[in-house]
């Protein structure tokens, strides 16, 4: 099966990661609330929960580490949260450019 195809949780088992700790959804709405303000709502709506999931599964699959990290109970320490902040604002920066959303 292709990388795209594969599931977080599949992401995990390669990684030897343990998912034991917050759901996938938890993780992902502590990573998608550093997005900027408003960000989010420009997305057009029939789009926007698949891009999200994407954006969520492509920073799973290339920063396991702090994607771990966003898997523990709490609060993100600040360096983490701060890398994150930086690499999802730079991915939707990019996909907002490249479907021409202002």
């Amino acid at each position: 099966d292709s990388v795209a195809s594969r599931g977080l949780g599949d992401v995990y088992k390669r990684q030897g990661l343990s998912t034991a700790v917050v759901s996938n959804k938890q993780a992902a709405d502590k990573i998608l609330a550093l997005v900027p303000e408003g960000w989010i709502e420009k997305i057009p709506f029939f789009v926007r929960k698949h891009s999200t999931t994407k954006t969520i599964e492509r920073i799973a699959e290339q920063y396991p580490e702090l994607y771990a990290v966003a898997k523990k109970e709490g609060e993100l320490p600040e360096k983490e949260r701060e890398e994150l902040r930086k690499i999802i604002t730079d991915i939707f920066s990019e996909k907002m450019e490249k479907h021409n959303i202002k």
